[in-house]
């Protein structure tokens, strides 16, 4: 095993122990977290992610999440959510949305509840790189439906 091989298999080691840790203590305490995913092997980078909810932007309907990277073109990074509510999970990945001016977006419908969110792997970015994404976290508290 090359030496880069070593340090970027530690690097992802010590990058999913410090998200655990922090994911641990933001659903103890239930607070919001948000620990951005961290870009390598590309010099632009990617521009912040969001999660959005129906509280925050009622164009996202209740029950719904939508993950946003805040700039336009780019695609891929993969989403594993869990609702820590009901226990449903599933994944998603970003593709640019023509209604939101090219803009990658991800909907998912993870159902009422808490959810924790991991963004990571492979991303090409609007300055057309190939990145790999380092984990990062959310957690959202997904409203349900008011009916």
């Amino acid at each position: 095993m090359t030496k880069s091989t070593t340090a970027l298999r530690a690097t992802i080691a010590v990058a999913f122990a410090g998200a655990a840790a922090v994911a641990a203590s933001g659903v103890a305490t239930a607070s919001p977290i948000d620990i951005q995913p961290t870009p390598l092997l590309c010099a632009a980078g990617i521009a912040p992610l969001q999660s959005v909810t129906h509280t925050e932007q009622e164009a996202v309907e209740a029950e719904e999440l939508l993950y946003v990277v805040n700039q336009q073109g780019g695609a891929g990074g993969t989403i594993n959510w869990f609702n820590l509510t009901n226990g449903s999970s599933g994944n998603a990945s970003f593709s640019p949305a023509e209604d939101w001016h090219n803009i990658p977006i991800a909907l998912v419908e993870p159902e009422a509840g808490t959810v924790v969110s991991v963004v990571w792997g492979p991303y090409k970015n609007a300055a057309d790189e190939n990145c790999f994404l380092l984990p990062g976290l959310d957690l959202a508290e997904v409203p349900g439906d008011p009916d």
